[in-house]
C-alpha cells in the first residue's frame, strides 16, 4: 500500500466485508446545505453508512470470487459467501433512497438522465469494484476471517461500524482527497 487512500479502502473493505448495514436515516438536505458551503463534494455519515450497506452484497460476492483460488474449500467465504450476500440484499435494497441522495451529493444530478435500474447497477458495481480491487490476494485469509467474525452482527451495526472506521481513517485528509468525504457540517454524523 502506498497511499493513505489505499489504506482506508482496505480497512473499509475488511471491516465492511465483514457484513454490512446501516440505518436508513436522514435525507439529502443536510448534505445539500453542507455541499453548498464547501468546495469539495461530501456526504453525511448516514449516507456513507447507506452506501456501504448498499454495496456489501456485491462486495461479498466479489471477494468470494476473487479469493476462491486462494481460500480452501472449507473457508467461510467459499462456504457461506453467497448465503451471506443474499441475507444482506434485502437490507441493501432498502438503502437505495439514501444512496441516491449520497450519490447526488457527491456527483450532482449527472446520473439523473439514466433509468433507476441502471443507476442502481452502476453504483453497486462501482462501489463494490473499488473495494474488491483494493484487496490483495495475500489478504484473502484475513478478509475471510474478518467476514466470518463479523457475520453475526446485525446489518445496521456493521454499516455503522464500517462508516465510523472510515471516518476515523479520513480525519487527516484534505478536502477533495477522499472520494467518500464526510461533510464537515455533519460533524461526522
Amino acid at each position: 500500500m502506498t497511499s493513505k487512500a489505499e489504506r482506508i479502502d482496505v480497512r473499509t473493505a475488511i471491516t465492511l466485508l465483514a457484513l454490512m448495514l446501516t440505518p436508513l436515516a436522514a435525507t439529502a438536505a443536510p448534505a445539500a446545505k453542507a455541499q453548498a458551503s464547501d468546495a469539495a463534494p461530501c456526504m453525511t455519515r448516514p449516507q456513507l453508512e447507506a452506501l456501504i450497506t448498499y454495496a456489501l452484497p456485491t462486495v461479498i460476492e466479489g471477494v468470494a470470487t476473487k479469493c476462491a483460488g486462494t481460500l480452501g474449500a472449507d473457508s467461510y467465504l467459499r462456504r457461506s459467501g453467497p448465503t451471506l450476500a443474499a441475507r444482506y440484499r434485502a437490507d441493501s435494497d432498502r438503502q437505495w433512497p439514501m444512496v441516491r441522495a449520497a450519490v447526488s451529493a457527491m456527483v450532482g444530478p449527472k446520473l439523473g438522465g439514466i433509468g433507476e435500474t441502471m443507476q442502481k447497477s452502476l453504483v453497486s458495481t462501482m462501489a463494490g469494484s473499488a473495494i474488491v480491487d483494493s484487496i490483495a490476494a495475500k489478504d484473502c485469509g484475513t478478509v475471510n476471517e474478518a467476514v466470518e467474525l463479523l457475520s453475526p452482527l446485525p446489518a445496521e451495526n456493521l454499516g455503522r461500524l464500517t462508516a465510523m472506521l472510515a471516518v476515523l481513517g479520513m480525519k487527516g485528509d484534505k478536502p477533495g482527497e477522499n472520494a467518500f468525504a464526510i461533510c464537515p457540517a455533519s460533524g461526522g454524523r
